[in-house]
């Protein structure tokens, strides 16, 4: 009886840690989002859908032999669909998995090659140079700065702005891919403010809550030159689940 005492007890115990565990304050529509396995981005966000593969966009680093790497790290673009082919196959030939190629396509923002490795035909990565006519990138990943690159000048009247950051940001070239909760463009009397806010998430060690954090993302684009600069506020520290 005292055993069976005991077996009731633990059990309740157990099951109250867990229920415990996986309780967070569902009113919060951030904290909903945050644990959603389905929400990424909201309604009328632009992004890809890939079906399978990783993209990877050439860059000053990529393109060099591992003795010639100098720290900089800036995507690369160019309008020659020879020279993006050439940069991805130095970047491919400088990886440590070498990958075929296999096929290639352009869109108004990038040229795109599809590579699958010879060994492992689950190990596809889609290649990628920016398209000069649409971003010209002058972000550098291994400093802090905020400008984030230029709209040329035959593409500042026609280029879709709001686009643009969306898809800069969807694919990781200006952010690790941060889910979203808002994205809002609206003009200036010098361009144009875009305001992204995201959530980023860090998960608690055991016994500690995780951790939500709430950031504005503020992109201003210059209407003269077609500049894009970026700062980051942090709006608030949400407590998250028990670990």
């Amino acid at each position: 009886m005292k055993q069976l005492f005991l077996l009731v007890c633990l059990s309740y115990i157990i099951t109250g840690c867990e229920i415990q565990k996986d309780d967070y304050d569902k009113s919060n529509p951030i904290l909903v989002k945050a644990y959603s396995a389905d929400y990424k981005y909201p309604d009328g966000f632009y992004f890809e859908s890939i079906d399978s593969g990783s993209v990877y966009y050439v860059n000053t680093v990529s393109v060099k032999p591992l003795d010639q790497r100098k720290h900089v790290w800036i995507d690369l673009a160019t309008n020659d669909v020879n020279e993006a082919r050439n940069w991805t196959e130095y970047s491919n030939l400088y990886s440590s998995q070498y990958r075929n190629l296999i096929s290639e396509r352009q869109t108004e923002k990038f040229f795109e090659f599809k590579r699958v490795s010879p060994t492992n035909k689950k190990d596809i990565v889609l290649f990628r140079a920016h398209k000069k006519d649409y971003f010209i990138p002058i972000l550098d990943k291994f400093k802090i700065i905020d400008t984030v690159g230029t709209i040329p000048e035959t593409a500042l009247l026609t280029v879709n702005k709001k686009q643009l950051i969306e898809y800069l940001w969807s694919v990781g070239a200006i952010e690790s891919d941060s889910k979203v909760i808002e994205s809002n463009i609206q003009d200036t009397i010098n361009g144009f403010k875009h305001t992204i806010k995201s959530i980023l998430f860090v998960g608690g060690d055991f016994g500690l809550n995780d951790i939500i954090y709430l950031y504005e993302n503020t992109f201003i684009i210059n209407g003269l030159n077609g500049t894009i600069t970026m700062r980051r506020r942090l709006l608030d520290e949400i407590v998250g689940k028990m670990n």
